[in-house]
């Protein structure tokens, strides 16, 4: 379906339980806008319906206990109004969503015990509104629809027990009307997250693209200039080690000369796999340009530098690559320096690669 070659399930959900974390956790926080409000004004709507229960109503300690229903409905709404802006968590966020629709079922159907004699065709519309809720507020797909389907059995069942005189066809049109609805709205919410995950999926495709090179998989130079501002400035601020090492393969002319743009391609790909086995998750590791490739190394001092560099080294001279054979490079490295900016520690680390080179490649220098 896509290139991650993730899959949505049954349930609409991408079946890789990570990458839906993922994407729930970033949908979320961008939902979070108008599902605060969202919940706010709920709350609001359902304290209006006091006024008629005022009127249809007869008992007043009937009306006051579904007043005081309304009321907690309000305090809870207020309250997922007030504790979903704290919550950045998948797991949590959906929990609290779906024991808050489960509150309003079980308050909708206290209320609805209130009534002496309620009209069930406007109470099957309540319902009908409540459903449609559900599928309009974020939650998991598959919680939607079982609170859903709750809901409209159970309005059903106290429908016959507590309704009376209400006529076959009158009963059967008002289950259609919500069976309709929670089918239409399962189709139209289950196609809503589909999308959504498809736009999410492309969008990271193309973000993915926008900075990594396209031959080897690392980052490009775009990414690898964010990169560097931004651990310069982490550095700077709390006063940790950086350093930064080029790499350079050394006579790799030689091998497209000799063998062809594929096989210095093929090269470049076996090298980057040789690298990443020795960087940490926490390194970034860029092409700089042509067979040049950069490491920025957060947290490391010079010496600790050197000492991945010339494992790096190491591996790179005792590996077989394909066609080519045994290749070298050369390593500069350098530490960041209180007064240093981009353009003066990209500058030393080059000069060292440089001096690498001089004094007879295959070999790690350091600033």
């Amino acid at each position: 379906m896509n290139m991650l070659g993730s899959k949505i399930n049954y349930i609409a959900e991408f079946s890789d339980r990570e990458l839906e974390i993922e994407f729930f956790n970033q949908y979320i926080q961008k939902a979070m806008k108008y599902i605060r409000p969202i919940m706010l004004c709920l709350g609001i709507f359902n304290m209006l319906f006091v006024i008629p229960d005022y009127f249809f109503i007869g008992n007043l300690s009937a009306f006051i206990r579904a007043a005081a229903g309304r009321a907690i409905l309000f305090m809870l709404a207020l309250a997922l109004y007030l504790g979903i802006k704290r919550t950045d968590n998948y797991r949590r966020f959906a929990v609290w969503i779906t024991l808050g629709e489960i509150a309003v079922v079980i308050l909708f159907f206290y209320v609805l015990n209130c009534y002496e004699n309620p009209d069930y065709l406007i109470q099957a519309f309540g319902v009908m509104i409540i459903l449609m809720v559900f599928c309009m507020v974020p939650n998991r797909w598959i919680y939607s629809m079982v609170m859903a389907v709750i809901a409209s059995a159970g309005f059903l069942i106290l429908s016959k027990l507590l309704i009376e005189g209400i006529e076959a066809r009158e009963f059967w049109a008002g289950a259609v009307y919500i069976w309709i609805v929670i089918i239409l709205s399962a189709i139209l919410s289950f196609r809503s997250n589909y999308i959504e995950r498809i736009w999410y999926i492309n969008n990271k495709e193309l973000t993915k693209l926008s900075i990594t090179d396209p031959l080897s998989g690392v980052f490009n130079r775009v990414k690898f200039n964010e990169e560097l501002k931004k651990w310069m400035e982490y550095a700077k601020r709390y006063s940790t080690d950086f350093s930064v090492a080029i790499i350079d393969f050394d006579d790799f002319k030689k091998i497209n000369d000799n063998y062809g743009h594929l096989a210095g391609d093929r090269v470049i790909v076996e090298f980057v796999s040789l690298v990443n086995k020795n960087i940490r998750k926490s390194d970034i590791f860029a092409r700089w340009g042509g067979e040049e490739f950069i490491l920025l190394l957060p947290n490391t001092n010079i010496k600790q530098a050197v000492e991945l560099a010339e494992r790096i080294r190491r591996n790179i001279e005792k590996h077989e690559f394909y066609i080519a054979g045994k290749l070298t490079c050369s390593i500069g490295v350098a530490q960041m320096s209180p007064g240093d900016d981009e353009t003066t520690l990209l500058k030393k680390v080059d000069n060292v690669l440089y001096a690498a080179k001089k004094a007879g490649k295959n070999k790690v220098i350091s600033f």
